[in-house]
């Protein structure tokens, strides 16, 4: 939690995360839940034997509704009452099927899921208060899905100082690759500010460059 929370800073917007504890600092009314996530969890139930997995389906096809309906506003084939009219009527339903499974057995895997949905429930919905919230965090997954591969192909760095490194200059290229920001002049710019406040005047090619010290 304390990582996150450094990561975060004093970040005032939505946040669209996972189900990870870490981020149980931001307020439920300013953190909205992943759908593809929530997708993979009914699905985990779904593939459970009787009453269990029978809720599971049902939260499955109700968590594919959704999905379906925002793109049907997105595209322009749903008007904005309707939606909301049907996405109130897929809230009371699904909520209807969780608190089903947290009525279950204490000790059965379905029950224990959906209790610990039940005190998140407000945050499976917290779209309908902005248009601009999406359903999922698929674009930062996408985002993070090269560095991953790349983490993996090339077996890490072997210092915390490599490590710092790896993680701040992909993050800049992404940055500047989703905002349309040419690479090279940028990280040129950066190196050569940070010579000129650690004092250094010559000019040299962005290769050579070196920190004093």
């Amino acid at each position: 939690m304390a990582a996150a929370a450094e990561l975060l800073g004093h970040f005032g917007g939505f946040l669209v995360t996972d189900d990870y504890v870490g981020y149980n600092g931001v307020p439920s009314m300013r953190r909205q839940l992943c759908w593809s996530h929530m997708i993979r969890h009914f699905t985990a139930i779904a593939e459970q034997s009787g009453v269990g997995g029978q809720i599971g389906r049902r939260l499955l096809l109700l968590a594919r509704a959704v999905i379906r309906t925002r793109h049907r506003l997105d595209d322009g084939r749903l008007d904005e009452t309707r939606y909301r009219r049907r996405m109130q009527r897929l809230r009371r339903s699904i909520c209807k099927q969780i608190e089903r499974g947290a009525a279950l057995a204490p000790d059965s895997r379905t029950g224990r899921q959906c209790r610990h949905l039940l005190k998140r429930e407000s945050m499976l919905w917290t779209f309908l208060l902005d248009q601009r919230i999406p359903l999922d965090n698929n674009r930062a997954e996408r985002a993070l899905r090269p560095y991953v591969i790349w983490r993996k192909l090339s077996f890490a760095s072997h210092s915390r100082r490599g490590d710092r490194f790896r993680a701040q200059v992909l993050s800049v290229s992404e940055t500047a690759r989703q905002q349309d920001v040419p690479l090279y002049p940028f990280l040129r710019r950066i190196c050569t500010e940070v010579l000129s406040a650690e004092g250094v005047t010559t000019r040299l090619p962005l290769g050579t460059a070196r920190l004093p010290g």
